[in-house]
């Protein structure tokens, strides 16, 4: 194992432990304060307190989805999986992106049957709770918001408990509008608000899973820019049949095919390396796979004709 993998391997693992940890202490707060939310809703009869109590059932589903996601990706590779495990985390992160959308689908369900019907609401004790809620949320928040800039993984758990959070400022309103005007409508209009928050914020997450799982390119990496840094070496002369893509959040990997002069295909270890230490250190790519030619005649791939966005700066024709 190479110095750059091991940093790579290390950095992964550091990142991991952080992630599991901040999980496991968002996962008792919201767990703890679900069960008070759930007693207040049935007292008060409050739906927006019951939508609410909904999503932090799924948020705590998200959070245990999301710790099971990362225990398993820390499996070793196998003979049958070769990359390891670590999708798994992406796959969490589908699913709790597609639940999101199931809890809001049945909050619009229960919103629109109670326009309907005349519900009384205690506008105190659901301003009360959803104010416990608010902070509660405020804190796993807090606790997740590091971890959620690295992982897919939980970041799907983090929008939970954002919209969580934005759906526990809803619950306070529709509270003080209950108390001070009588306006029981409030409740079923702050719950579809919640849906809609909840709605919102899957999608973004929903387009960074998609992506992934399509083997789209990093959007933090600038492909033209690796290639050319890659072209700057001496004796490579191009880059072509590039690919780039992201098996988790985090562990990125490149192939390419380069170009050498002849000269450096007599011994080609030292450019071969130098290739790969660019990738992984300057680019942050941690599984790199270099096919080093003496011209591209013998390249089976001829797709990289037709896309240009995989070509360097050198190689595109000239904007206006």
């Amino acid at each position: 194992m190479n110095a750059d993998h091991q940093q790579t391997h290390d950095h992964d693992h550091g990142h991991r432990s952080a992630s599991r940890r901040s999980l496991s202490i968002s996962l008792a707060l919201i767990t703890v304060y679900m069960v008070v939310e759930v007693v207040g809703g049935l007292v008060s009869g409050s739906l927006a307190l019951l939508a609410d109590a909904g999503h932090m059932l799924t948020d705590a589903a998200a959070i245990g989805l999301a710790l099971l996601a990362i225990w398993i990706s820390g499996r070793p590779a196998s003979i049958e999986q070769t990359f390891g495990f670590h999708r798994t985390e992406i796959l969490a992160a589908l699913l709790n992106a597609l639940s999101l959308w199931f809890i809001a689908a049945l909050i619009f369900f229960e919103a629109s049957r109670r326009f309907g019907d005349s519900i009384d609401v205690d506008g105190g004790l659901m301003l009360v709770v959803g104010a416990v809620g608010l902070g509660v949320n405020v804190a796993a928040a807090w606790v997740l918001h590091r971890s959620a800039g690295y992982s897919l993984n939980v970041e799907g758990a983090f929008l939970h408990v954002i919209a969580d959070l934005l759906g526990s400022v809803a619950v306070v309103a529709a509270g003080v509008m209950v108390l001070a005007f009588g306006w029981d409508i409030a409740d079923p209009i702050f719950g579809i608000v919640i849906g809609i928050l909840i709605l919102a914020s899957s999608m973004r997450l929903l387009w960074k899973v998609v992506h992934v799982l399509m083997e789209g390119t990093p959007a933090h990496l600038d492909l033209h820019l690796l290639c050319h840094r890659l072209e700057e070496l001496e004796g490579v002369t191009g880059i072509h049949d590039i690919h780039a893509w992201s098996i988790t959040t985090g562990y990125d990997a490149l192939s390419a095919h380069v170009t050498a002069d002849v000269a450096v295909m007599d011994d080609p270890n030292p450019v071969l390396q130098r290739l790969r230490e660019i990738a992984s250190s300057e680019f942050g790519i941690a599984h790199v796979t270099i096919q080093l030619e003496d011209s591209t005649d013998g390249c089976a791939e001829d797709h990289h004709i037709e896309h240009p966005a995989i070509y360097s700066s050198g190689h595109r024709h000239d904007e206006s």
